[in-house]
């Protein structure tokens, strides 16, 4: 059902979202074990996978070009691939690098592929410090005209911000700023 009736922003946010809550939840809590959560991990990221595939290509330089990755130290990727989606649904033409990419070869794919928004997961297992430090260093090697977008549920993104990177709250926040984004570059365009 997901898959068919994926066109909306609602089934990541509202169904997907709060089942990996609860998946996750239950595998702390003892109640399923390694191997069904990999394999529930996997089977949505073939659903999400297709009906990424199923989605018009972007018309070129109406949307925001955006990188994805996760920072060494971050295995997980099931977050940024439904950013991957949020991104895709508003127009954006996204390229995802994967997780665990070395922030230097972070910068070399946002310079290489003009990436107007460098989107970045984390889950919380990464020392606080290793991400404040690694978005510090992202940000100051970064072509400036990229910006640089977090979420997730490291607390550190909302404690301790880092000057020159946004750090949404929810998957659900990505529309409303890919829409920002789009008015601030239009009246850039317009000035």
């Amino acid at each position: 059902a997901v898959a068919v009736g994926f066109g909306r922003t609602r089934t990541v946010t509202d169904v997907i979202t709060p089942l990996n809550t609860l998946i996750g939840d239950s595998w702390m809590r003892g109640q399923l074990e390694i191997f069904e959560e990999h394999l529930y991990a996997e089977t949505l990221q073939g659903v999400l996978r297709s009906a990424l595939s199923q989605l018009p290509r972007p018309e070129p330089g109406v949307g925001p070009r955006v990188l994805l990755t996760t920072f060494p130290g971050e295995p997980h990727g099931l977050g940024l691939l439904m950013a991957e989606v949020l991104f895709a649904l508003e127009g954006a033409d996204c390229v995802s690098l994967g997780v665990q990419t070395p922030v230097w070869n972070i910068v070399l794919a946002a310079q290489a592929l003009r990436s107007d928004i460098v989107a970045l997961g984390f889950t919380g297992c990464m020392n606080p410090n290793q991400v404040v430090d690694g978005l510090s260093e992202l940000r100051t090697k970064c072509p400036a005209s990229a910006a640089i977008w977090t979420g997730g549920a490291a607390p550190v993104l909302h404690r301790r911000g880092v000057p020159g990177v946004d750090a949404l709250s929810s998957l659900r926040e990505i529309p409303e700023h890919v829409r920002a984004w789009k008015t601030a570059r239009k009246q850039a365009v317009a000035a």
